[in-house]
């Protein structure tokens, strides 16, 4: 039960994005995206669009990440930004792609005809035709099959049941609630019209929807790999379904290997090739068969070894060859060391505003952190713009809500927003208050509270200690500079609360966040009260259910907070039904959602900052930006040996 992309601090942290499946963090349709050149200031100018080339694929480029690469490679169960790269690059021909500008545009390598219908009873259908020249990297057809196949199985109880997120793919369509509960064998929204030609038909109830386009978009999947050539796409004139035998019973095991499996069928710009559990590394080879993106761009750059390294010595292996580019790199102390290594030359780099930040991620419904009063007191317990400054070095600052600068709905309305928002100054006299105020006044004896730790009376009559139990990745230096600042700050202890710090792999990290007891049962006992770790925005904007109090989709951790409150939640909703065109008010509610959100903090913004991906200079041509990043612009790249 995990489906947000979430990664170590210091890494690239994409919120799953790929166009057809739609993210829970979304960002904007567009932004103002910035390029900084490896010889110049860091002074921003616009990323250029791609231009489409065509060359034969030659070369290497090896990839380092900091973020565990765990096998887990497809994104509606939980998976890391890693992960998540590998998914993107060996995954594709969804009917919408996406420009470097955040534009939504109909791919037409895939996409013959594209018609829309707005339905008497309020829906909206989109019927698609697909061309018939596109396979999969085994050489067999891809048909309209492959695209419904991928709303029924994504979309099955079977799946949640397994325990992953059967919501990202549809669940703004028609008949989604009944089909995804299992209470209707027919998915009424979505239809199989012929080998080359589906349809998909849009709830009324989440009309307008401001990313309208994607919404409606669906990419292929191989059906048979996940379970076998029994299972069927059918149709009989009510909807599509998946024929009786598709059981959890029939399929758990096969499934639960697929998902991890190396090689895959699989029909994006790459094939992974290799996948070594033991040293984390992966091997990407070029898809021969793969006939280019909206612009029928293919991969020049014929292998990818996407590797782990951690921080502390991911420079060195740059500058040894070890590793060829590091993308995302946030702390004060990689981006100097980076920037010392391009001035002596063979080195390049690029710089972008990021689409997300780093937080202290906070459990809203057991413990200390269930009360908003506790959270808001860490927040002024922390000096987060001396924090900012310590790590980003001034490459970054504070944040006040789940925004980054590469935003441009948030470059639109910051002064007016920032102007409305709580920056929870340090204060420790303001801590105090806030704790008494929520009832933290007792001892452990039930007496008025004097000194060491503050209890709160509950409801049943017994006292809860403030003591916060935090979980943090190894090898992470955000966590040691929270050590420094939060853990260890004599005002904490003065305040009345403990901190105390569990050190965990970030796989692990991410079991507990997502309560996912499929491993271990262990995780999905709620244990903790505070992560830290950093996360990111798709270009789709919609939260709503990352703030969603439907049991349902809490039930598949959609919620990884575990926040319930409707005024939230009813936000997040209203932001993104909103027409398309409809760009102020869609800002306007954009400020709405964000102001309660501060309110309620159910993160701690640390900071957001400028990201910088550093690489041989043999890749060129390489130009991410806040939206479109590595996973999109590598494949205009190319290796120069």
């Amino acid at each position: 039960m995990q489906k947000r992309v979430l990664a170590l601090l210091l890494t690239v942290v994409m919120v799953f994005s790929l166009a057809g499946c739609k993210g829970k963090n979304d960002t904007g349709i567009s932004t103002e995206p910035t390029t900084t050149p490896a010889d110049s200031t860091n002074e921003a100018t616009a990323t250029p669009t791609p231009t489409e080339t065509s060359t034969e694929p030659t070369g290497q480029i090896i990839i380092g990440s900091s973020t565990d690469i765990s096998g887990e490679f497809m994104p509606y169960f939980q998976n890391g930004a890693a992960d998540n790269d590998i998914f993107r690059l060996t995954n594709g021909y969804a009917t919408v792609d996406i420009t470097p500008a955040g534009e939504f545009v109909v791919d037409t390598t895939v996409v013959k005809d594209m018609k829309t219908t707005d339905n008497d009873d309020g829906s909206k259908t989109y019927t698609w035709t697909i061309n018939n020249n596109l396979v999969w990297n085994d050489g067999t057809p891809i048909t309209a099959k492959d695209y419904v196949a991928t709303a029924l199985f994504w979309s099955s109880k079977v799946i949640t049941d397994m325990g992953a997120d059967n919501t990202i793919v549809a669940k703004y369509w028609k008949g989604f609630q009944d089909y995804s509960t299992g209470k209707a064998k027919e998915f009424t929204g979505v239809r199989l019209l012929g080998d080359d030609s589906f349809s998909v038909t849009i709830d009324k109830a989440n009309l307008p929807y401001f990313y309208e386009l994607n919404m409606a978009s669906l990419q292929p999947f191989k059906l048979s790999f996940f379970t076998d050539d029994t299972v069927t796409v059918n149709d009989d004139g009510k909807g599509a379904y998946l024929s009786d035998n598709f059981t959890k019973e029939n399929y758990e095991a096969k499934i639960n290997a697929a998902r991890t499996k190396v090689p895959a069928i699989t029909c994006g710009p790459y094939n992974a090739t290799k996948y070594d559990s033991s040293t984390k590394e992966a091997v990407l080879e070029v898809n021969p068969k793969y006939l280019g993106d909206y612009q029928k761009q293919t991969a020049h750059i014929k292998t990818i070894v996407y590797k782990k390294v951690t921080t502390e010595t991911s420079m060195d292996e740059l500058s040894t060859g070890s590793v060829d580019l590091l993308t995302g790199m946030s702390s004060g102390d990689e981006i100097n060391a980076g920037l010392d290594l391009v001035d002596k030359g063979g080195f390049n780099y690029t710089a972008y505003d990021r689409n997300g930040y780093g937080k202290l991620q906070f459990v809203c419904d057991f413990g200390p952190t269930q009360f908003v009063e506790v959270r808001q007191a860490v927040a002024h317990l922390l000096d987060r713009n001396d924090f900012a400054k310590a790590f980003t070095g001034g490459f970054g600052s504070v944040v006040n809500g789940p925004y980054g600068p590469a935003m441009w709905m948030y470059q639109d309305v910051k002064d007016d927003l920032e102007s409305k928002l709580d920056s929870y100054a340090y204060s420790l006299d303001d801590a105090i208050k806030l704790l008494e105020d929520g009832g933290w006044v007792y001892d452990k004896d039930g007496k008025a509270y004097s000194s060491g730790i503050r209890y709160k009376k509950l409801d049943d009559g017994t006292y809860m200690p403030l003591v916060l139990e935090w979980a943090s990745s190894e090898q992470n230096p955000v966590s040691e500079l929270l050590v420094t600042k939060l853990q260890n700050n004599p005002d904490v202890a003065a305040a009345g609360m403990k901190i105390n710090q569990t050190v965990m792999t970030f796989t692990e990290l991410l079991n507990y966040i997502y309560r996912d007891g499929s491993t271990d049962k262990k995780y999905a006992v709620p244990t903790y009260n505070m992560f830290n770790l950093g996360t990111g925005f798709t270009p789709v904007y919609d939260q709503a259910s990352a703030y969603t109090t439907d049991p349902e989709q809490l039930k598949n951790g959609a919620n990884t907070n575990f926040i319930k409150d409707d005024k939230l939640a009813k936000t997040a909703q209203d932001m993104v039904l909103v027409d398309p065109a409809d760009k102020t008010t869609f800002e306007s509610k954009f400020e709405d959602f964000i102001i309660r959100w501060n309110e309620l903090l159910p993160d701690l913004p640390l900071y957001s900052n400028q990201y910088h991906d550093f690489y041989n200079a043999k890749l060129q041509n390489y130009n991410p930006n806040g939206i479109w990043d590595m996973k999109y612009a590598i494949l205009y790249a190319n290796v120069t040996e």
